[in-house]
């Protein structure tokens, strides 16, 4: 009997995710990233800062927190201009002061999820592919109850992003579009969380 810790990611698993997404999921997808950026464009005209320190903050403060949440935390943290030192992790809360000081948002970030997140965001998703417990989920075809899923690290983390990628060239050629594994990435994501959260829970 496999345990969830043996769960292999595939191609197959994303594939069929993308495949059963509505267009209004598609189109959401190939636009998150964007969006995302957007916002990292907005950030920066109204907090004086980069785009790359804009988006660097926010993938500091994404880690176990909803999209809502980590926008809203972002801006206050740049609004502090690197000085908020609670109402959440220390870590992303030390990570995101100091890209706000000046340091260079990839080295200070120096995670895998979180470095592919702030890539994503700063090409609008032509690069990065960000692997969170969902992402995970989707590449495992397994929901985790409680979000107790298996440490993603850098062999696991590989794997899952290998599987979006060669889902992205399967999927680029059958649906006659260029679709980065960042957008596959999206969309499966957005069709995972139509399915399984309720109304508005990662908004």
């Amino acid at each position: 009997m496999t345990t969830t810790a043996e769960l292999i990611p595939t191609t197959r698993n994303v594939t069929r995710v993308f495949r059963k997404a509505s267009l209004a999921e598609v189109q959401a997808g190939k636009d998150w990233y964007a969006a995302a950026h957007r916002a990292a464009v907005d950030f920066s005209g109204r907090h004086n800062v980069s785009v790359e320190i804009a988006a660097g903050v926010i993938a500091a403060t994404s880690p176990l927190n909803s999209w809502g949440s980590n926008v809203r935390l972002a801006d206050k943290v740049l609004a502090a201009g690197g000085s908020k030192t609670d109402g959440y992790l220390g870590l992303g809360l030390r990570k995101a002061n100091l890209i706000i000081a000046g340091a260079d948002p990839v080295k200070t970030l120096n995670g895998l999820k979180t470095v592919n997140f702030y890539r994503s965001i700063v090409t609008e998703g032509r690069e990065g592919i960000t692997i969170d417990r969902h992402a995970w989920s989707i590449a495992v075809n397994f929901r985790y109850e409680g979000g107790v899923v298996p440490n993603i690290g850098v062999k696991r983390y590989d794997a899952a992003s290998e599987s979006y990628t060669r889902a992205a060239r399967i999927l680029s050629a059958e649906y006659g579009m260029a679709l980065s594994p960042a957008v596959v990435q999206a969309v499966t994501w957005v069709a995972w969380r139509n399915r399984w959260w309720s109304e508005g829970a990662w908004d």
